[in-house]
């Protein structure tokens, strides 16, 4: 695998972090640094849902998700990073229990032009629009497509937006 000269890769790692930041995506204090990696944790704001319950499930709306990433020295090269999803999701694309794998075409096809903020976006991108016509071969995943595919997304949405209070509104008693 190819790798950047140390001074370039930890410039390019210290621009990406700098981009985690400021779009308030960088966990703080989750940034660890070995001499050949980095492993920090994103936070990831986007509507999804997780299941509670077996026999009567209920989906319960989810707005924060964590993402470890894994920045290897073959960074930004293909396999120079690992993504592992860290939070529960009821999603047909994502395993958050048994590998925490997450099936999406920017971080599976990742090239030396593909950044982080990026990745970031199309994370929440994903959460808020699962795809039950592509789902990881896993069980909860498979029992997400199945639902998903009967109860769209969008209007999922709609119902949990319908039941949230209006924040921009101040009520001011005289």
């Amino acid at each position: 695998m190819p790798e950047l000269p140390f001074e370039i890769w930890k410039s390019r790692v210290e621009n990406e972090l700098d981009t985690l930041r400021r779009l308030g995506a960088l966990e703080p204090g989750s940034v660890l640094v070995n001499e050949n990696q980095i492993d920090l944790i994103v936070s990831i704001k986007a509507l999804g849902f997780k299941k509670v319950g077996t026999s009567n499930p209920e989906l319960i709306p989810v707005r924060d998700h964590r993402v470890a990433i894994r920045i290897s020295r073959a960074f930004p090269y293909p396999g120079g990073l690992n993504f592992e999803w860290k939070s529960e999701i009821f999603h047909p694309n994502i395993d958050p229990y048994e590998t925490g794998y997450i099936c999406l075409n920017v971080i599976k096809k990742w090239s030396r032009l593909s950044d982080l903020e990026s990745a970031v976006k199309a994370l929440e991108m994903l959460i808020q629009n699962p795809n039950p016509d592509d789902p990881l071969n896993y069980p909860i995943c498979l029992e997400a497509a199945t639902f998903f595919t009967e109860n769209p997304m969008e209007h999922i949405r709609e119902q949990f937006e319908a039941e949230e209070p209006d924040d921009d509104i101040i009520i001011v008693d005289d």
